[in-house]
């Protein structure tokens, strides 16, 4: 019975691998460079490996899609909880490296009706997450949520830290110190636990 277990083990530890492999392909080169022959290599793994887990390519972005979705997912939720959801919620949208890879996937969605599938499922279920975030913590300043609409906020919030990791990885970096010391500005005032009148 220990070698199924450890056959088993070993099958998870290779499909993690491969996961996080083309992750970091996607990540770092593009999508297009996540071939079965790249991700393999980044894998230290024999290509053949690669389709015995996914058997198309389709099958593997899904499944790092997902992974990646379920660590923002949870992160996510853990902002509805914190102390000041709506700064969690800026310092999660300006990961760098999250906000690469979801640009590999919204090119990659253009192209695979699977990909644009699971990604429109995600990005809704995150609008939902942020929304609710941003509603827990106008409400409890005594924000106008009518004047000041949550879902308007957090997606004002999310898109320009986005737009900010974008313009970075391509090395435009005009007025960005500026607009994030407007945003954090704007931020610390709404974080004032004094309700507004």
């Amino acid at each position: 019975m220990a070698a199924p277990r450890k056959a088993k083990s070993t099958d998870n530890a290779t499909r993690r691998r491969l996961i996080e492999a083309t992750a970091r392909v996607m990540r770092d080169e593009g999508y297009a460079a996540a071939t079965s022959r790249r991700v393999a290599a980044e894998a230290g793994v024999k290509q053949a490996l690669v389709y015995y887990y996914f058997p198309t390519m389709d099958d593997l972005f899904v499944e790092v899609l997902r992974a990646g979705a379920d660590v923002a997912l949870h992160r996510m939720r853990a902002a509805l909880t914190d102390d000041d959801p709506l700064q969690v919620l800026w310092a999660i949208n300006s990961d760098a490296r999250v906000t690469s890879l979801n640009t590999e996937f919204m090119a990659l969605a253009n192209h695979r009706k699977a990909i644009r599938t699971e990604l429109k499922t995600y990005a809704e279920r995150v609008r939902d997450i942020e929304t609710a975030a941003v509603t827990v913590a106008l409400r409890a300043r005594g924000v106008d949520l009518e004047e000041y609409p949550p879902v308007a906020i957090s997606m004002l919030i999310a898109q320009t830290a986005r737009s900010l990791c974008n313009e970075d990885t391509v090395g435009v970096t005009h007025g960005h110190a500026e607009l994030r010391a407007l945003i954090e500005r704007q931020l610390h005032r709404l974080a004032d636990p004094t309700p507004r009148s």
